[in-house]
């Protein structure tokens, strides 16, 4: 079972710092800080307490280049290494997907995760050596139908 999502809030802070850089992810400290606060996009974990996965979100239209820019667009997504396996990844793609709403979801990440997008719904795309996923309003119907490809 999925632990629970909720809104991250500033005493998440250095838990959801020590997610990202656990996942290698490229974190700007700032812009982590203007979501936990909500002037800039929102963050939601995954977990009581301490959290065990977290999505940063902020406006598609910030990001250069994005094909999608009325999108709610994913900065950063990440779950403990130990808790990969649990859906706790497609939880959070799934809350993500809340918030955005009524636009579509959109990220940019590496060959190495396209299953998991693949598996939550997103449509992908190559770009300049980059991947490209969107997935509509509506898109969780892959979600749960027996596809496995946690993050």
């Amino acid at each position: 079972m999925s632990p629970p999502i909720r809104r991250a809030d500033p005493d998440d802070l250095v838990g959801v710092m020590r997610l990202f850089d656990g996942a290698f992810l490229e974190t700007d400290p700032d812009r982590i800080r203007d979501q936990l606060t909500g002037r800039r996009g929102c963050l939601l974990v995954a977990g009581e307490g301490r959290p065990v996965g977290a999505v940063g979100l902020i406006d598609g239209a910030e990001i250069d280049d994005l094909p999608w820019p009325d999108s709610g667009y994913i900065s950063a997504i990440a779950v403990h290494k130990q808790r990969r396996g649990q859906t706790i990844g497609r939880s959070l793609i799934a809350a993500a997907a809340a918030w955005a709403a009524p636009r579509p979801l959109s990220a940019t990440f590496d060959e190495c995760v396209r299953p998991f997008y693949t598996a939550c719904g997103f449509t992908i795309e190559e770009r300049a050596g980059r991947l490209w996923g969107r997935r509509p309003v509506g898109g969780s119907e892959e979600i749960g139908k027996g596809k496995r490809a946690d993050h």
